[in-house]
């Protein structure tokens, strides 16, 4: 553990760490929500509204793995007991969502219908995981049984979610490949790691901390709404009418002056 990699990876299943990790998470989703807010208020797409809504719920997962991280630290939860199981399940129901943001930009009520029924079930595996004494009261999460099942079925899910998306090719769907890829290589080195001791996959929180930024790309995958452009060309045409508008007065002068004219 004395190389460089050795070292993040320690720094990163620390309790410091493990806020910092959540921090870097929540700011990756939030850049990525406004980012999809602005475009959803200069355009009102369905697709960026939907954005909306996954970023949303990656939030407030984020954010409340950010709150239990943090009681840990301050000592007011039970780190060692708790966090190492919630953090498994946080995991693959982030995955869940992130598969549903770029494999299914538009409606569809069946891959909506998924996404909600494999969330409950994550969550409900995540409470009676809780009730797994023997795994959470070992010195060593990393080493067991139920760990190693979190870690494959992560794993399982980031490869459905490459098929579905090679598959789709929905808008940005290469970005959403690369973040999975990046999930998938993390997951595949903790596993082949020394497990035998701590109880937070290092080389998974790693992966996923390069893999959030690229949520920011989300709402570049549809075309900018053309408002702007035409407003542009609005204001040519006000300078023209301007320009070859006729005054009143003169106008009935040059009638005045016409009649004039046929009368002589």
């Amino acid at each position: 553990m004395g190389t460089l990699p050795g070292q993040i990876f320690a720094f990163m299943t620390s309790q410091p760490g493990s806020v910092i990790y959540h921090i870097l998470l929540v700011s990756s989703i939030a850049f990525a929500m406004q980012s999809a807010f602005n475009h959803w208020r200069s355009s009102d797409f369905p697709q960026a509204r939907r954005t909306m809504i996954g970023l949303g719920i990656l939030l407030i997962v984020n954010l409340l793995m950010f709150i239990v991280s943090w009681m840990g630290w301050q000592q007011l939860l039970n780190m060692e007991i708790m966090l190492p199981s919630l953090d498994r399940a946080f995991v693959l129901l982030c995955l869940v969502w992130v598969i549903w943001l770029w494999a299914f930009p538009e409606p569809s009520r069946v891959a909506d219908s998924i996404a909600a029924l494999l969330s409950l079930i994550i969550i409900s595996l995540a409470v009676l995981s809780l009730a797994d004494v023997k795994s959470i009261t070992q010195n060593s999460f990393n080493s067991t049984l139920q760990d190693s099942l979190w870690q494959y079925a992560s794993i399982g899910l980031i490869l459905i979610g490459v098929v579905l998306l090679l598959f789709r090719r929905p808008s940005g769907w290469g970005n959403g490949v690369a973040f999975l890829v990046l999930a998938f290589i993390g997951h595949v080195l903790y596993l082949g790691s020394d497990r035998s001791s701590g109880d937070f996959p290092g080389a998974v929180r790693l992966a996923y901390v390069a893999a959030y930024p690229l949520l920011l790309t989300l709402s570049q995958r549809f075309p900018s709404p053309a408002g702007k452009p035409l407003t542009l060309k609005q204001e040519p045409s006000r300078v023209e009418r301007r320009r070859y508008s006729t005054d009143p007065k003169t106008f009935h002068a040059l009638l005045d002056l016409a009649a004039e004219t046929n009368t002589s």
